[in-house]
């Protein structure tokens, strides 16, 4: 949705796209520029997923929201998602940052994409998180997924856990993409 509340243009959706893929691009070099024995990991991914994120911790309570983009070597189209965290746990601090999510093989991806709620495709990870600055790795329940985080401004010191959901933005992707995606077994 727009900021007036209504469904985004065509013109909007595609200039939303490519801010999204703009930057996932800068939050993935940022990440290497931190680190650059990390190229190696995502070279050899199957995928990974970018966000960029608002993160609040105050007191006792955790709250993040964020927009990203999921790329699946298996596709040809990237997935356009959007992110909403809760948690609880120590902390205090905002911060804006960017989320890398690398897949370590093709079942997370899968995974992360089957969850529905309300007809929307997307994924749940629970995840602990011990830090204090702008960056760091958060720890996925999930052993073939890893979470890093690159700090864009402001200070966090938190020592929580919760969980994330990452639902697939039904404006941004098309019909083509939507119809690629993984169902839940049932």
């Amino acid at each position: 949705m727009g900021s007036d509340g209504k469904p985004l243009t065509e013109q909007e959706i595609l200039q939303k796209r490519q801010a999204t893929l703009a930057m996932s691009k800068v939050g993935l070099a940022d990440l290497i520029k931190q680190n650059p024995a990390i190229q190696k990991e995502f070279n050899a991914a199957p995928g990974y997923a970018v966000f960029s994120t608002t993160n609040v911790n105050v007191v006792l309570l955790v709250l993040a929201r964020g927009e990203g983009v999921l790329f699946d070597r298996r596709r040809s189209e990237p997935v356009f998602m959007k992110a909403m965290k809760t948690g609880e746990g120590i902390g205090a601090g905002y911060q804006d940052q960017y989320q890398i999510i690398l897949f370590k093989n093709t079942d997370a991806i899968d995974q992360f994409l089957v969850t529905s709620i309300d007809g929307q495709r997307g994924g749940m990870d629970l995840d602990a998180n011990f830090s204090a600055g702008s960056g760091g790795t958060i720890r996925s329940f999930n052993p073939y997924i890893t979470i890093y985080t690159v700090g864009l401004s402001g200070y966090d010191l938190q020592a929580n856990y919760g969980g994330t959901l990452y639902l697939v933005d039904q404006q941004l992707n098309d019909a083509k993409t939507l119809s690629t995606l993984p169902t839940k077994k049932k």
